[in-house]
């Protein structure tokens, strides 16, 4: 593993448009190795339900999702899009469909549609009676781009709170995280995972992976201070519990665990490649940040939580 965070040293962090400039632009160019993501994710704090819908775009003819024949075109303003989206609330629900989205003032398809009004958003998702009203009052997001040639990698995310109902049961205390993601193939393998506190503070922790992981980033956000946990790095799963620590350049000392109770496996094939990405709806089982023995932060202090881990890789790869 490098020594520093390879991220240091190439990526772009400033936002050079607002989110919304960026996440209702449908003018990237696609290359046949490149594939753009638009990530929905709700939850609960008070009854742990999650929900996760990923529309994508691609610029292949031979492709499947979950082992779904996807067909992608371009007919500005529908657009075809391969779909997919799962729900757990003690029982898992799963779904893939090819679905055409009208992008004229939001997203509306058969499937979703997502609208900017009202000084927020508004998700709905008819076949698990969604209705999530997001409010951008209090949201935050971020940025990175790493400049690759023709072909850069971004992401922009934006996290916000919600009120509305899932599975037609009202929710009054939830967090949504909004995102659109430009990648390039092959895609690097990934360990990813975040944490959502009612209090508003965030954890997460991401470990690109290439046979060995190349670097590690490990962050916690709260009250608009970030700290970021650079030394002594851990990121392991083992018998199903992520155990993630690590110590801040200014003494501040990270120990967590994250235990799934559900995996949700998602595979996107081509006739040369099939890249597996498991999402694992989470529980936090311990948190504590200290400094000189001292107790800063834990999960007393920071309420209820909600948590998802990632773990991709290539099951099949040929060059």
């Amino acid at each position: 593993m490098f020594g520093r965070n390879l991220e240091d040293f190439i990526k772009v962090t400033e936002e050079p448009r607002s989110f919304d400039e960026d996440f209702f632009d449908f003018t990237d160019r696609i290359y046949p190795w490149t594939t753009v993501y638009r990530f929905f994710f709700l939850a609960d704090f008070e009854r742990g339900t999650q929900f996760m819908l990923g529309a994508g775009q691609k610029n292949l003819r031979r492709y499947h999702v979950n082992g779904e024949p996807i067909e992608f075109t371009n007919n500005e303003p529908d657009y075809r899009m391969g779909v997919s989206y799962w729900l757990e609330n003690g029982s898992l629900l799963h779904r893939t469909v090819n679905d055409d989205v009208n992008v004229e003032n939001g997203l509306r398809g058969d499937s979703f549609s997502f609208i900017r009004e009202n000084g927020g958003y508004t998700l709905e998702v008819p076949d698990v009676d969604i209705k999530a009203v997001l409010d951008d009052k209090s949201s935050k997001t971020d940025y990175i781009r790493f400049n690759a040639g023709i072909s850069p990698f971004y992401r922009h995310n934006k996290y916000l709170p919600f009120k509305g109902r899932v599975m037609g049961r009202r929710v009054e205390k939830g967090v949504a995280f909004i995102q659109k993601v430009y990648l390039n193939m092959p895609f690097m393998p990934w360990r990813w995972g975040r944490v959502f506190f009612e209090s508003g503070a965030r954890f997460d922790f991401y470990e690109p992976r290439f046979v060995r992981p190349l670097y590690r980033s490990i962050n916690f956000e709260h009250n608009g201070k970030r700290l970021e946990f650079k030394q002594s790095q851990q990121i392991s799963f083992d018998d199903s519990l992520w155990n993630i620590a690590g110590r801040a350049a200014t003494g501040e000392k990270l120990s967590i665990s994250i235990r799934p109770y559900q995996s949700v496996r998602q595979t996107f094939e081509t006739p040369r490649t099939i890249f597996d990405y498991t999402e694992m709806p989470s529980r936090l089982e311990s948190f504590e940040i200290t400094k000189n023995g001292e107790t800063l932060f834990s999960q007393e202090s920071l309420g209820e939580s909600v948590a998802n881990c990632e773990e991709a890789f290539y099951s099949k790869l040929l060059i």
